[in-house]
């Protein structure tokens, strides 16, 4: 797998009132282009509960995708380093992705 690197990482518009203080952001990462993202989005989904990250696709082999990361604390700093965690994470492992369960038979 080649280098994969989170480019940007946007603050949200808005601070959130005190009462609802999970917003959503969104950023740049930079990655090979037949990279789908699809083993970060299942990372940061299983460990994150109600957060969800969503990569955008290729576009004309651009090497930047767009993600989005919802239900996140107001805390740009804590939402980078956990990414940059489990990117880091995902390029210590091994490449294929993991395979989806399979359904029981009867």
């Amino acid at each position: 797998m080649g280098e994969i690197t989170l480019e940007e990482l946007e603050a949200p518009k808005h601070r959130p009132d005190p009462e609802d203080a999970l917003v959503v952001m969104q950023g740049w990462l930079h990655a090979p282009s037949d990279w789908d993202g699809t083993r970060l989005e299942r990372l940061w989904n299983d460990k994150h509960g109600r957060s969800r990250l969503g990569v955008g696709l290729c576009i004309a082999n651009s090497p930047r995708r767009h993600f989005v990361v919802s239900n996140v604390p107001y805390d740009v700093e804590l939402v980078r380093a956990e990414l940059e965690s489990l990117i880091a994470e995902l390029e210590a492992g091994p490449d294929e992705v993991d395979p989806e369960p399979e359904a029981a038979t009867a």
